[in-house]
């Protein structure tokens, strides 16, 4: 198979109805061996999850996830290609074959298109810069400019409305941090694996995805006791204590590690910087992939 394309749906059959149908027109129309698997957080079956090349892993019961990082990872593990693209239901992508061929020629472990259209002020941006100091382990400064014209570059961070991801490497390297609960925090936590295994994340401002984001979707969960926990437990297993410390004063938090953390902090040590934050910002810096 060519590709898996996993939807992750929480509580938007709108949404979801609309992202599944135009995959399936876009990827009708090529030569591409694909399924799409729903990867559905709670909500109600529907006829059109049986039609071809589509299955729909509900996740109901104890399996809800309660998270997006949760329903993302549940969906790219039940997913049968190496390439997967995993997308949010009220995401519209709009060319999927040319991403999946950049993808595997880039050889990168994520492949990231730009974002169009983007809340009510309708702009496009193309990842974001890290926040290493303040606390906040997050969205610096959006990038609203293609940064190397039409050609594809490697970045950091960048928001997960929708991206392409090896899925071999996602397995191997553990993936999103299932301690997390609720929202917040997956981002930079994933984002950040690429670089401390090794690997790569790209750029492609040549395909683009449109995201609907309700205003105000998040506010309730960014004052959240789970939202800060997310981002000192990010900020633990990439930095350590250092960067723990910030986090902490950041939110008035102070996270209580448990054995699952101290595990993830393990694995990260294992790999390319050995869990130094600071040298893989170096690293970076020299590689001028942030300034």
């Amino acid at each position: 198979m060519d590709l898996s394309c996993v939807i992750a749906s929480f509580a938007d059959p709108l949404g979801l109805y609309l992202t599944t149908f135009a995959i399936i027109e876009q990827l009708s129309k090529t030569r591409l061996e694909w399924e799409i698997v729903i990867a559905a957080d709670g909500g109600t079956d529907y006829k059109y999850e049986k039609l071809p090349n589509v299955r729909c892993l509900r996740l109901t019961g104890g399996n809800r996830t309660g998270s997006p990082q949760g329903t993302r990872d549940a969906g790219i593990r039940a997913a049968s290609a190496a390439s997967v693209l995993c997308i949010e239901s009220h995401v519209v992508i709009n060319d999927i074959a040319s991403l999946l061929e950049v993808h595997k020629a880039l050889g990168g472990a994520i492949t990231v298109p730009a974002r169009i259209g983007e809340t009510a002020e309708m702009f496009s941006s193309f990842g974001y810069e890290m926040d290493w100091e303040s606390g906040s382990f997050w969205n610096k400064r959006t990038i609203y400019s293609p940064q190397n014209g039409i050609q594809p570059w490697r970045i950091v961070g960048f928001g997960h409305a929708a991206f392409m991801i090896d899925r071999d490497w996602y397995i191997r390297s553990g993936g999103y941090c299932l301690e997390m609960k609720g929202f917040g925090g997956e981002e930079p936590d994933l984002n950040l694996l690429v670089w401390q295994t090794g690997r790569e994340t790209w750029m492609v401002p040549s395909v683009t995805h449109a995201h609907y984001l309700t205003p105000g979707a998040h506010n309730d969960e960014t004052l959240s006791s789970n939202f800060a926990r997310n981002f000192c437990i990010a900020a633990y297993e990439h930095g350590g204590h250092e960067y723990l410390q910030k986090v902490e004063n950041h939110f008035g938090y102070r996270l209580q590690k448990n054995a699952a953390i101290e595990a993830r902090r393990k694995l990260i040590c294992g790999g390319k910087f050995g869990g130094d934050l600071n040298k893989l910002r170096e690293y970076l810096r020299q590689e001028g992939i942030v300034s």
